[in-house]
């Protein structure tokens, strides 16, 4: 065999070996120009949301999610979007997997809890407040104590931390607040306002 005829047959070959290389990053740039970056989309989230924009705070988090879908932040950020704008199932769910992909952030606790609690749930909520107390501040548990319906054991805990030397306004605020759904969960609507084993 001849020169020529190796070039002939190899010729085509590297030329379609090219073409289709070329096609290929040509058509991964598209791909990442048509999706606005995670990072991107994740900033402008945030920004939103401590302006208030929560519509804008869900559009940017839900493309933060898509873009990078096993990011726990990103899940998070979504899940803080969702809970600002009373989309409490949604917000639980995208805690729920913040919380499946590794969030450690006890803020992501608490505010699982607080969707569950808004949805009823206060049985999931308490039970991740239980898994999840000794990573609380005791002054945030107290409260999402009692705003899941044992007011009781968030006056425990949070004059506890008083007891401890935790005696900032927040605490004290937080503890105020607890004992006034103490007070009115103690009350049943039902029966004239007394005490009732049902409330």
């Amino acid at each position: 065999m001849d020169r020529s005829e190796t070039y002939k047959m190899t010729g085509p070959k590297m030329s379609l070996i090219v073409s289709t290389a070329l096609a290929s990053v040509a058509l991964a740039g598209c791909t990442t120009s048509a999706a606005p970056p995670a990072l991107s989309s994740f900033s402008k989230a945030q920004t939103a949301l401590e302006k208030g924009q929560v519509d804008k705070a869900v559009t940017h988090a839900e493309a933060a999610v898509l873009a990078d879908p096993r990011n726990a932040e990103f899940r998070a950020m979504l899940g803080a979007a969702y809970l600002e704008s009373g989309r409490f199932q949604s917000a639980a769910t995208s805690f729920d997997d913040a919380l499946e992909l590794g969030d450690t952030d006890p803020r992501t606790v608490l505010s699982y809890a607080l969707a569950k609690t808004a949805l009823g749930d206060k049985g999931s909520a308490l039970a991740k407040l239980d898994a999840w107390s000794s990573d609380i501040d005791p002054a945030d548990l107290g409260l999402a104590y009692a705003l899941a319906g044992k007011p009781q054991r968030g006056v425990h805990v949070l004059t506890n931390a008083l007891r401890g030397g935790q005696n900032s306004a927040k605490v004290r605020q937080n503890l105020a607040y607890t004992y006034a759904l103490a007070r009115q969960l103690a009350r049943c609507p039902r029966h004239g306002g007394r005490r009732c084993a049902s409330w």
